[in-house]
């Protein structure tokens, strides 16, 4: 009997440090993917790349140019994942891309840090439609993109997206932003100014027309 008891104990102690393990396993793969940055690729002239057809002038949407910024940074001390959603220009961006991103940002896990790239023409209306959803609630979201392609040396791709990464660690939950030039706007006070074609607060916009 005892002999029978002892090795009931020993398997249920298999059983429990089994059990502990793989929930241990579980929590930090969940705590892993809370703190990893995801990126969200919508097409845009971020993306834009030299055409690969013969005797094409007009330049294509490639893959997302934010996966190749990011592995060039050696000492970059971030988990990330790339995904691309769609490669379109943002004025061909319609209701569908937009519900396919609300439904990936709803199935981020909590906390998240997410960057959307995507195409400066509508980037402010998709912004405020994950806003108006809903879905970006206990995450934390940035939205930017480039004026000229990423494949251009004289590119601002690369100074925005660093700057929506960075965005993203220290944002409050519950926040969807534009990153563009060097600011960092709330989606639902973000207007492009039609002078300029720069991204600005509405309210600074207004502050120095009064000023004129």
């Amino acid at each position: 009997m005892r002999k029978e008891s002892g090795t009931k104990e020993i398997e249920s102690s298999q059983k429990f440090n089994t059990h502990f393990k793989v929930h241990k396993t579980t929590m930090q793969r969940t705590k892993i993917e809370q703190h990893k940055l995801i990126v969200l690729g919508m097409g845009g002239t971020i993306d834009k790349d030299y055409p690969r057809s013969t005797g094409g002038y007009a330049f294509e949407i490639d893959e997302p140019a934010a996966e190749r910024i990011l592995k060039q940074l050696p000492s970059l001390n971030l988990q990330f994942e790339v995904r691309s959603l769609c490669r379109k220009d943002s004025t061909e961006i319609d209701a569908f891309e937009r519900e396919k991103l609300v439904a990936a940002i709803r199935a981020a896990p909590p906390s998240a840090r997410i960057v959307v790239t995507h195409g400066t023409d509508t980037l402010i209306e998709t912004a405020r439609v994950l806003v108006d959803s809903g879905a970006a609630e206990g995450k934390r979201v940035a939205f930017t993109g480039a004026m000229k392609p990423e494949r251009f040396k004289d590119s601002d791709a690369s100074f925005n997206l660093g700057g929506a990464v960075i965005a993203t660690a220290q944002l409050p939950l519950g926040s969807v932003v534009v990153c563009m030039g060097g600011n960092v706007i709330q989606a639902n006070v973000c207007v492009r100014d039609k002078d300029t074609g720069c991204f600005r607060d509405q309210k600074n916009i207004c502050d120095d027309r009064a000023q004129e």
